[in-house]
């Protein structure tokens, strides 16, 4: 798991001018064909847009605190919305697209009774998502398409404003009205769904899920696939961070800072802002238990020290030291939600 930890780890913040960036790759819907040369548009932003490279891969930058409608149009593939994204401050990463053939995307519409126009299109909205394992979260993508199932089984999905006729697939990946939830599958989907926004949720006696948001449009077939949509909420990390200070006439000296309870295959990312600094980022990668991490810095005053321990399938811990003129280092505590990349003080768990 550590490519993908890497990159959670090296993640660079939101620039100064105010956007992020989409990362992702286009595929084909249900086999392991990626999409080259497909255009990747953003509903509310038509002057945005990025062409995939070879390896299906794409990125495309937006901006920051905004909402946006990613969707891909592509020669002999239908056109797929994702979810609507709002946008904060740091990087999203794996905005997949699972992308059917218009063969395919045919042959469903007709196995779900679904009318379509003269252009092949659907005449009402479509909303398609995974109930995902967190197990995928923070997978690249050559780790996620690997990996095999990754649906949970046993939950019931549902939306607000109320939708009716939730459809799941079945344990061989085709829509099947008599199946009552999801299978090892995940997949769920609803179809004639009247223009509106939604947010679409899932539940199940043993875990909890994320929600999201589904833009329709008559014509528009929305598919919020993996590792977004409805994926599965992690635990927080049993890693622990603790700290010891000693003040000096220049600032802080950092005398210990140790982790304890780091999960095997973790990632320790330190990064140091502002004025004082001894050094501008290191990353380790210890083995799992106890390990101490840094001692003996200066740090002077106006200098920043954050510290997050990525670990896979659990949310991310960490801590932010700010470092005064007089006083001891203030500590904030962070977590990052496993599969993104932007430290916060509180994060939804399982």
């Amino acid at each position: 798991m550590l490519v993908a930890l890497t990159c959670l780890a090296l993640a660079v913040p939101v620039s100064a001018r105010g956007r992020v960036r989409l990362f992702g790759t286009a595929y084909e819907f249900n086999t392991p064909i990626i999409i080259a040369g497909a255009t990747i548009r953003v509903a509310e932003i038509p002057r945005a847009r990025a062409r995939t490279r070879p390896d299906g891969s794409y990125r495309l930058a937006v901006p920051a605190h905004s909402r946006v409608t990613p969707y891909i149009e592509a020669d002999g593939y239908h056109t797929i919305y994702l979810q609507t994204f709002r946008t904060t401050g740091a990087d999203l990463v794996n905005v997949n697209f699972q992308t059917p053939t218009e063969a395919i995307f045919r042959a469903l519409a007709a196995l779900l009774n679904i009318p379509l126009d003269a252009n092949g299109s659907i005449t009402d909205c479509a909303i398609v998502s995974t109930v995902s394992t967190r197990n995928i979260r923070d997978l690249d993508y050559q780790q996620f398409r690997a990996y095999g199932a990754h649906g949970v089984p046993g939950a019931t999905a549902f939306a607000r404003p109320p939708l009716v006729g939730a459809i799941y697939f079945n344990a061989n990946v085709l829509p099947d009205p008599a199946q009552p939830e999801t299978s090892e599958d995940g997949g769920v989907l609803w179809t004639r769904v009247q223009a509106g926004v939604y947010t679409l949720s899932a539940q199940s006696l043993a875990s909890r899920f994320a929600s999201f948001v589904a833009s329709c449009v008559p014509g528009r077939v929305i598919n919020a696939n993996p590792p977004w949509g409805l994926y599965q909420l992690a635990p927080p990390s049993p890693a622990q961070l603790a700290a010891r200070w000693s003040r000096t006439a220049r600032g802080a000296t950092l005398r210990s800072l140790r982790v304890r309870g780091l999960p095997a295959d973790s990632t320790v990312r330190a990064v140091c802002s502002g004025r004082g600094c001894p050094f501008a980022r290191r990353v380790f990668r210890p083995d799992r238990g106890r390990v101490d991490l840094l001692r003996g810095e200066l740090f002077e005053p106006g200098a920043t020290l954050s510290v997050i321990a990525f670990s896979h399938a659990y949310n991310a811990a960490g801590a932010r030291w700010r470092i005064g003129a007089h006083a001891a280092p203030r500590r904030t505590t962070l977590c990052v939600p496993l599969g993104e990349l932007q430290a916060r003080r509180r994060c939804a768990t399982s």
